[in-house]
């Protein structure tokens, strides 16, 4: 990476500057480093990865387009009351505070809104996903769940291509779902990603940015 920035600063026009999405920082402060890989340093982020991210920039979107905001939002309507989960009666389209915990809420219920009304490997790939969320979220972890959680991560590579056959994407190239490439290498390394959620800190904005605001 050195090598490469360094060949840019003197003029040159080395192609994977472009390929790997550089930007012109010539002196990173890492550069000096001893025994540093920056790259191992980037912790995975449940809530802006995968809530917010992968599940719902991306999953309900792409899921949206299948079915139609109206449809999906009827299927939202419909689903029954049940304790300890939310019944979003006015659909997600009205919804205009997207928290962490909306999203959570709506994970919980998503397999069974999309169940026979889109593609079933567009449904395997929805529950492929929904699983890895889980497991990511587990407080403690033994070699069992992360293989689980590695298997789940293979069998939404196996299923996502029908999204780009459906027309709803041309490809995933998403640096977020990239990210979970590396969420099973982390654990061991880091210990439960529940220590490395920016959630609780997001909290924080409500008492001393908004309202302080």
């Amino acid at each position: 990476m050195l090598e490469i920035l360094a060949q840019r600063k003197q003029g040159k026009d080395p192609p994977e500057f472009a390929a790997q999405g550089l930007r012109p920082i010539y002196s990173p402060f890492w550069a000096d480093l001893p025994h540093t890989d920056i790259f191992a340093c980037i912790s995975p982020d449940i809530l802006h990865q995968l809530h917010k991210g992968v599940f719902k920039d991306h999953l309900l979107t792409w899921c949206s387009e299948l079915l139609g905001e109206e449809e999906m939002d009827r299927r939202f309507k419909v689903m029954s009351p049940y304790p300890n989960l939310r019944h979003f009666k006015r659909g997600i389209s009205l919804v205009s505070q997207w928290t962490g915990k909306e999203q959570k809420e709506m994970e919980k219920i998503f397999l069974g809104i999309v169940a026979g009304a889109i593609h079933p490997r567009a449904v395997k790939a929805v529950r492929a996903l929904l699983d890895f969320i889980y497991y990511s979220q587990y407080q403690t972890h033994t070699d069992q769940t992360i293989q689980c959680m590695k298997s789940t991560w293979e069998r939404l590579h196996e299923h996502k291509n029908i999204f780009i056959e459906l027309g709803v994407r041309t490809h995933f190239n998403i640096p977020k779902f990239h990210s979970l490439l590396h969420y099973v290498d982390a654990i061991p390394l880091l210990g439960c990603l529940d220590g490395f959620n920016t959630e609780t800190s997001e909290r924080l904005h409500i008492d001393y940015a908004k309202s302080a605001y």
